[in-house]
């Protein structure tokens, strides 16, 4: 299975020097993020595909689809994350089912 990037140029190349399978860049234009929707779309669909990295913001600007596999997981990018500890939790609290308290 493959491990596909989607994300702005800076993260995509970090990504891409860390040996990521499939590593695609955009911009933040309306045509870009069009791009970007179409990719996620194919990525989707394709079999050979079990992970897509995209970055927050871009995963904000985009609808992202409750699909099984391939496994969407959000990453920062070089601005740091959005979400913090409270997406943190979160994450943990639909894998386990145990919510982590301070």
């Amino acid at each position: 299975m493959k491990i596909a990037v989607l994300g702005d140029r800076d993260t995509a190349l970090g990504f891409k020097l860390a040996g990521a399978h499939e590593v695609y860049s955009f911009d933040d234009t309306p045509l870009e993020l069009e791009r970007l929707r179409n990719k996620l779309k194919e990525l989707i669909e394709r079999g050979d595909v079990g992970i897509i990295l995209i970055t927050e913001r871009f995963a904000q600007k985009v609808e992202l689809p409750e699909v099984t596999l391939p496994i969407i997981l959000q990453v920062p990018d070089k601005s740091g994350s959005k979400f913090g500890e409270e997406a943190i939790k979160e994450i943990v609290r639909r894998a386990i089912g145990v919510e982590l308290k301070r």
